[in-house]
């Protein structure tokens, strides 16, 4: 088939490139130049460098001419990734806005996903990051409590000298660069203040298959112990990622149905206590008359809600925030594995109440 003139034209350029050797910048020949070699018009060549452009082979400069691009000079688009459990759920938009904060600024492009705690998506996602050489990676491990299915994808991240910063939690086994909440001071001092408020007969309910769970309960149980709260008698609830929309509701109505029910409840997270606060409610009673609720996070359920939850504060922007600077700390400067540990502070409103000393 006979060639259009604007692909000879970028046949001559593709050759003048090839038979000159030239580098990356070097001037090439004039549109006038060519237009008068050709005896074609100057539209042709004008149509000729487009697709050239467009093809990344040249780059044009109003005034200047037209340059050579070398394909292999081409600056490659800096990413950073960021895999968490959710993205428009609950305290992750805030986390997410504040790592995209701080990314923006170092002029990275951000890609996200979210695995909906499910380890086979965590793997899927874990696979894209390796093999569409990712510069970076922020990641929330999935029930970082129960899940050691891709412990060999995080290993291949060190062999590949991927940089990655956990959040929320993290693997002591891989020794990671993280940034998290200090989820045991928090618990420890959430179950102080009902302590302190007179309560001895506390319930907790905590997530299982999340070490921020785990951690949590280790922190309340402590903090009993330490006021000498019998621990054989301390009632806990303990449920999974997919019980979360129907657990907490059941457990506490089996809890009010007690003869000698809790009068207050430590919740591993404001979701929690949200639900659990309706449960109290649907059986016509008060909060905190009745009974004393605690969540954890200070979400924006905290506030919102008609009881005004007293919380832990979770820094979620900040903690954000500062995932990224762990990360750019060691892609820009090399630190090894630099780490930060929040320590929250009780938010108290509404939904605690002082018991009278007997």
């Amino acid at each position: 088939m006979k060639k259009a003139k604007y692909e000879k034209v970028m046949d001559f350029y593709k050759e003048y490139i090839n038979d000159n050797n030239l580098t990356d910048g070097e001037i090439l020949p004039s549109e006038s130049q060519v237009a008068e070699h050709f005896s074609f018009s100057r539209d042709t060549i004008r149509r000729a460098l487009d697709q050239l452009e467009k093809n990344g082979v040249v780059y044009r400069q109003r005034g200047k001419g037209t340059f050579y691009k070398d394909p292999k000079k081409v600056k490659r688009e800096k990413k950073i990734a960021v895999i968490t459990t959710y993205l428009s759920n609950y305290i992750f938009p805030q986390i997410i806005s504040g790592i995209e904060e701080v990314v923006s600024s170092k002029h990275y492009t951000l890609t996200l996903a979210n695995t909906d705690n499910d380890p086979d998506k965590e793997r899927k996602h874990l696979k894209k990051i390796i093999n569409d050489q990712v510069d970076g990676l922020i990641i929330e491990p999935t029930k970082s409590a129960v899940n050691k299915l891709n412990m060999d994808l995080y290993q291949e991240l060190n062999n590949k000298k991927i940089p990655y910063v956990m959040l929320n939690a993290y693997y002591k086994s891989l020794d990671p660069s993280y940034a998290i909440v200090n989820d045991y001071r928090g618990a420890y001092k959430a179950a102080q203040y009902l302590l302190q408020l007179g309560h001895r007969n506390i319930a907790g309910i905590f997530k299982q298959d999340d070490l921020q769970g785990d951690i949590r309960k280790k922190g309340f149980l402590a903090a009993l112990k330490d006021y000498q709260v019998d621990l054989d008698s301390v009632e806990i609830g303990s449920y999974i990622t997919s019980q979360i929309a129907s657990y907490p509701y059941h457990y506490t109505n089996k809890l009010l149905n007690k003869a000698d029910r809790p009068t207050a409840v430590l919740c591993y997270n404001d979701e929690v206590a949200i639900s659990v606060i309706q449960a109290i409610l649907d059986k016509k009673l008060k909060i905190p008359d009745d009974l004393s609720v605690i969540g954890f996070d200070d979400s924006f359920l905290a506030a919102s809600n008609n009881v005004r939850l007293t919380t832990v504060r979770h820094p979620k922007a900040e903690l954000g925030r500062h995932a990224a600077r762990l990360l750019f700390n060691m892609l820009e400067i090399g630190v090894e594995k630099p780490r930060f540990l929040y320590n929250p502070e009780l938010i108290v409103r509404d939904s605690c109440k002082e018991l009278k000393r007997r």
